[in-house]
């Protein structure tokens, strides 16, 4: 009984080191970061200099209300900070692919957003 308790504690030890390894403890807590790294699913490479739009619902992010938005740099990252907690939804310009995360307070988040499908036309 005691090594199948041990078993299950490790599995959710573990579990929450892999769920949490892109996230750290911002400086403030009373917001969260978004840092989003952009790369091309087919070539593996990153995007530099792509707009990157940040909205707070899939439906503004359609129809082009957006929050916030930024350029990747050299290393194709942009960054978003001082977001209150709540969903936010991401794509970039010259792609028809987007992403969305759950920030919470004093965290900051790393995801990556992989596209592949370039927009008809740009937003």
């Amino acid at each position: 009984m005691k090594a199948k308790f041990l078993f299950v504690n490790l599995f959710f030890i573990i579990a929450g080191i892999v769920n949490f390894s892109s996230c750290t403890a911002t400086s403030d807590p009373t917001f969260g970061t978004l840092t989003i790294t952009v790369y091309n699913s087919i070539t593996d490479e990153i995007i530099q200099g792509e707009q990157v739009f940040l909205a707070s619902s899939l439906s503004n992010l359609k129809q082009g209300i957006y929050l916030k938005n930024a350029w990747t740099n050299e290393k194709g990252m942009v960054f978003f900070g001082e977001l209150a907690p709540g969903y936010y939804f991401f794509d970039a310009e010259n792609w028809e692919d987007y992403g969305a995360s759950n920030i919470y307070a004093g965290v900051d988040y790393n995801v990556h957003l992989y596209v592949n499908s370039t927009a008809q036309i740009n937003k």
